[in-house]
């Protein structure tokens, strides 16, 4: 469903830290949250050329922010509904789901 989401991140206690990002899709917000995990990981692990971890890293990460929210439109919608941490989280694991799908039907239609 189309709709426009602003991702809104506190990393610490300073207010001059606070960002924020616009999307079009859920998708593309939960990306923006992997990508900035992945962009401290590789500043804190310079010297490894591949970095894993698991969702429970992630979502530690992100227990730790001060703050992390999502407001969301739905098409056609005035208004911007928000959406807390949880939110974020379960659409996280909801989208590795559907990419674990499509990685799956992949590899069987490879097979």
């Amino acid at each position: 469903m189309p709709c426009t989401i602003l991702l809104l991140i506190q990393p610490d206690e300073r207010l001059e830290k606070r960002t924020y990002a616009r999307f079009q899709s859920i998708d593309d917000c939960v990306n923006r949250v992997f990508a900035i995990y992945e962009s401290l990981l590789e500043r804190k692990y310079p010297e490894m050329p591949v970095i894993h971890y698991d969702i429970a890293e992630l979502f530690d990460f992100m227990d730790e922010l001060k703050d992390i929210v999502c407001l969301v439109q739905q098409e056609g919608a005035s208004e911007y509904v928000p959406r807390n941490k949880q939110w974020i989280k379960e659409q996280i694991f909801a989208n590795m789901g559907r990419t674990f799908k499509k990685e799956r039907k992949s590899w069987e239609e490879e097979a």
